[in-house]
């Protein structure tokens, strides 16, 4: 896509180069733009696949809209080491539901918002057309909003909770060429985003405090039923909250405090134990499909990604074949 500049926007499309050129093309703005992914394509031909976006400055952070096809995006260990400083990434989703595994597997409804760390993989899977905001933050401009990121890192910001409507309401609003022509300092503009992901943080159970012995006995016990029932397909933190007789609000605090997610947590141990089974002889002869199924994975697939997403290697590497 060749881009087109004026003072402040940048706009790239891949009608602006040739049909045999538009995959490579979205992939190589996707990389330069914002930070160093690959790019799979979900459409049957290449030629058919097309995307646009635009992108403004807005002081610490960088602000595109985006539409385009469906594809896959990921970030392995090979673009995790090609990035440069840190940051953080707030997508909104405007259109159709897609999936991202970072920290654990999320789905996003339109309207639904989530907060991604460049310090992590990702596997961003849009399974047909799609529109989003995508909001590039500056690690140490979060921080001085958030001071615990990892609150917000991975979780779904759903359209229907009360900051979360008001954060996403505002900064789908945010697009390049208002931010050209809006009436009022952009500093300003940007204060509000940082006060609205302030308050959807404290809405998701605040920054973590100190640690007290209640919180790690329950940590203890959410860990230990998350153990046992890891394997079970769909468990969400609903079901383990009802399990350990707590509302899910003082799940999701007592791990927050430990700088832990939900999700985080339930894919690092069905991880834990998928990695142990690959290594272990006892378990050679069962499939790689089998294994998924055993540790909560919805399919081989699905397993193949995080792994990938988390070691960058695959479940036959892993395995020594």
């Amino acid at each position: 896509m060749h881009a087109i500049h004026t003072t402040d926007i940048q706009s790239w499309s891949t009608s602006e180069v040739p049909v045999s050129q538009r995959f490579d093309y979205f992939a190589d703005v996707l990389s330069s733009a914002l930070v160093p992914m690959g790019v799979e394509i979900e459409t049957p031909s290449r030629t058919a696949f097309h995307a646009e976006m635009t992108l403004a400055e807005l002081g610490p952070m960088a602000i595109s809209r985006q539409i385009g096809s469906a594809h896959r995006s990921y970030r392995r260990a090979t673009e995790l080491s090609r990035s440069g400083d840190h940051s953080f990434h707030l997508i909104i989703n405007l259109m159709s539901g897609w999936t991202l595994t970072h920290c654990g597997e999320i789905r996003l409804a339109p309207g639904d918002a989530v907060l991604a760390d460049s310090n992590f993989g990702h596997e961003l899977h849009m399974p047909g057309r799609y529109e989003c905001m995508h909001l590039k933050l500056s690690g140490d401009w979060l921080r001085r909003w958030v001071s615990e990121p990892s609150v917000l890192v991975g979780r779904r910001i759903p359209a229907t909770s009360s900051w979360g409507r008001a954060l996403t309401a505002f900064a789908s609003q945010l697009s390049p060429q208002f931010l050209v022509d809006s009436p009022l300092p952009q500093s300003l503009l940007a204060d509000q985003v940082g006060a609205l992901l302030a308050l959807v943080a404290s809405e998701f159970g605040g920054a973590p405090k100190k640690a007290s012995r209640g919180d790690a006995a329950l940590r203890e016990r959410i860990h230990a039923c998350v153990l046992e029932r890891c394997m079970e397909p769909g468990l969400c933190a609903v079901q383990v909250a009802e399990a350990l007789g707590i509302p899910d609000e003082h799940l999701h605090r007592a791990l927050s405090a430990g700088d832990e997610s939900f999700g985080e947590l339930l894919t690092g141990t069905r991880t834990g134990i998928a990695l142990r089974m690959l290594g272990s002889s006892i378990f050679r002869r069962l499939s790689i499909e089998e294994i998924a199924r055993r540790t909560g994975f919805n399919d081989a697939t699905h397993l193949e990604r995080t792994l990938r997403a988390r070691t960058g290697r695959s479940p036959w590497q892993l395995r020594g074949h």
